[in-house]
């Protein structure tokens, strides 16, 4: 069964695969924001001792697109106001909702609600690499570490 938001999250990611590098500072309403997530994974690669790599690719006052990159695990952590959709371009591991654990790997799709404690294991040999939108915008302010 297709999800409704699984089939807008397809279209963002073609729409993103293909078109090139955009101006964030645009303030134009009818052009649409676009970024090529390729490039901008090449032009942001995680560092060697990074564990975590957070990019902002596109953002309006209502939503943001985040590239994110996890060498080893996520801390728990949980949103109040943030719904995020996870999308995992790269790699494999274990995603964690509240106490179950689901074993993901690259073309998985999972829909995080405000309030739903979770957190992920990279469990292949390079980063792992999600699209990840969230709705409001990206606040790291809204981030809460916890226990899983």
């Amino acid at each position: 069964m297709r999800r409704p938001w699984g089939v807008a999250l397809f279209a963002l990611l073609c729409l993103a695969g293909c078109a090139s590098a955009s101006h964030p500072d645009s303030t134009d309403p009818i052009r649409p924001e676009l970024t090529d997530l390729l490039a901008q994974l090449e032009r942001n690669p995680i560092g060697p001792g990074e564990e975590l790599r957070i990019t902002k690719l596109v953002e309006s006052h209502e939503m943001s697109g985040l590239l994110v990159q996890v060498r080893g695990s996520l801390p728990a952590h949980f949103h109040k106001r943030t719904q995020e959709i996870v999308h995992l371009i790269r790699g494999e591991g274990i995603f964690q909702l509240g106490t179950e654990r689901i074993p993901i790997k690259a073309g998985a799709v999972v829909r995080i609600p405000p309030g739903q404690v979770h957190t992920f294991t990279n469990q292949g040999q390079a980063p792992a690499v999600f699209f990840v939108v969230t709705t409001p915008r990206w606040d790291e302010q809204d981030r809460f570490m916890t226990t899983p």
